[in-house]
């Protein structure tokens, strides 16, 4: 039986220890953390995002704490997420989720 991700889903077990330790070094957790995630503008994109990361990080209800803006010719959109998160295991939790919403192109 073959594995069914592709190259870059593929993470080593040392590769997520040393973003583990980056992250900790450049942040105090917990902490309010930005995610970007920039994505084909299909009119679900947004609530996408929003219950992927949700679905780690439980109810986003603060104003301000999800913002969205299309791209100049409208085929994009990014989602701009500010967010509190207790660790760096959660910040690693929250991409893993982004990286699998359909339609996603970039995270930042």
């Amino acid at each position: 039986m073959t594995d069914c991700t592709t190259p870059q889903d593929r993470i080593s077990t040392a590769e997520r220890q040393d973003a583990l330790r980056m992250l900790e070094e450049h942040h105090s957790f917990p902490c309010v953390y930005m995610f970007k995630v920039i994505g084909y503008n299909s009119g679900e994109f947004a609530q996408e995002v929003r219950r992927a990361a949700e679905g780690v990080l439980g109810p986003i209800t603060g104003e301000g704490d999800l913002r969205s803006r299309p791209s100049a010719g409208g085929k994009y959109l990014a989602v701009t997420i500010d967010t509190k998160v207790e660790s760096s295991a959660q910040v690693l939790a929250v991409y893993d989720a982004l990286k699998a919403l359909e339609g996603m192109v970039m995270l930042a």
